[in-house]
């Protein structure tokens, strides 16, 4: 036997001297379908000189005399590529998929427990099983820009104090918390001179804002006579402390 290398691709097989007296020295490689001259190519020297036909005659004495060889070549390459094959058709393991639904679950439970106070909102009937899920009190959306001042105004009452009127709007389309309000009294450079926050039960006696609706608010009290000498305007804006 001898082995012979394809000067195209490098590829090396071997062949008998039968079928290289067979197809007159002419192979045909079985990778890249080159076909060459095979004593040229020997790794060792051959025991019988080949003498090569015509190129016209090639062709068909080879693939008489190389069909084994052929055989051979494309067995080792099939089963060289079996692994891999049958690696990328592997079914991905049980415990993996149960791992990623649990994961995926707990990311999900997370979420609504962060998001409980606004699915409460939107859909009121989930309220006690959002509440048992997170084991802790679900309350109203805390929504600071929901909640708009759309009037307000600030007198003095002849019989002496001060009123300030507000009147609060919700504008999501799902009840938000009653807010707080921070009340700043100024002079006549626009310096605060007092500062006071008014709690969300002093505003209303809900706790709540229902959507798309407005609460009126009237908060009375009283300064001290220096201050009211000097106060001349008001700034007024909601928060949750």
């Amino acid at each position: 036997m001898h082995i012979t290398h394809c000067p195209q691709c490098e590829t090396a097989f071997k062949v008998s001297p039968a079928q290289l007296e067979l197809a007159k020295g002419w192979v045909r490689c079985g990778r890249c379908s080159h076909v060459f001259e095979a004593a040229l190519h020997f790794e060792t020297t051959p025991d019988i000189p080949a003498s090569p036909l015509p190129s016209s005659n090639a062709p068909s004495l080879f693939r008489a005399a190389m069909a084994p060889a052929e055989a051979a070549h494309v067995a080792q390459s099939s089963s060289a590529h079996a692994s891999p094959a049958k690696s990328a058709d592997a079914p991905i393991p049980f415990a993996w998929l149960v791992g990623a639904a649990v994961l995926v679950l707990a990311l999900l439970t997370q979420w609504v427990v962060a998001q409980r106070n606004w699915l409460a909102a939107e859909e009121p009937a989930l309220r006690p099983l959002l509440s048992a899920l997170c084991a802790c009190e679900v309350t109203w959306p805390r929504e600071s820009e929901a909640v708009l001042i759309e009037s307000s105004s600030f007198t003095e009452n002849p019989q002496g104090g001060y009123t300030v009127q507000l009147r609060l709007k919700n504008t999501q389309h799902h009840p938000v918390a009653m807010p707080a309000l921070e009340l700043s009294l100024t002079d006549l450079q626009d310096q605060i001179l007092v500062r006071r926050v008014f709690m969300a039960e002093e505003l209303s006696n809900k706790d709540h804002v229902q959507a798309l609706r407005d609460v009126r608010s009237t908060l009375n009290f009283d300064l001290d006579e220096k201050v009211s000498q000097r106060v001349i305007g008001f700034r007024a804006f909601v928060f949750y402390p």
